[in-house]
């Protein structure tokens, strides 16, 4: 397998959207990653989407009433929704892109994120 097969793999996997989620949840995984493949932009090799059940089965305390979690450790989904990398534009467009289906970005940390219905 080429490095080009290979690397389009990883992203692919690292964008898969998880069953379980509900309709809200799986609308806000698909704008997501729409807005992070039209920027060209990689998650920086994490998994990048999370159903609350799977979030605490790692033991994560936060996000849990969420309809999705988006994992953004280091990826360059990390300025989507984290105002430290001060890249406003970006972080409004998300925003905007997810109110349209009727979903919102709380912040939980500065590695992942929560999104809730509106």
């Amino acid at each position: 397998m080429s490095k080009t097969q290979e690397e389009t793999n990883t992203a692919t996997a690292d964008l898969a959207i998880p069953a379980g989620l509900s309709p809200e949840g799986k609308a806000a995984a698909v704008v997501i990653a729409t807005e992070l493949k039209k920027a060209g932009g990689c998650t920086g090799g994490c998994r990048a989407f999370y159903t609350p059940e799977k979030w605490a089965e790692r033991g994560e305390q936060y996000g849990l009433n969420a309809e999705l979690i988006v994992c953004h450790d280091g990826g360059d989904l990390a300025p989507m929704f984290n105002l430290d990398y001060m890249q406003y534009e970006t972080y409004d467009k998300a925003a905007q892109a997810l109110s349209k289906v009727g979903v919102w970005p709380e912040g939980c940390t500065s590695w992942y994120t929560a999104i809730y219905k509106s």
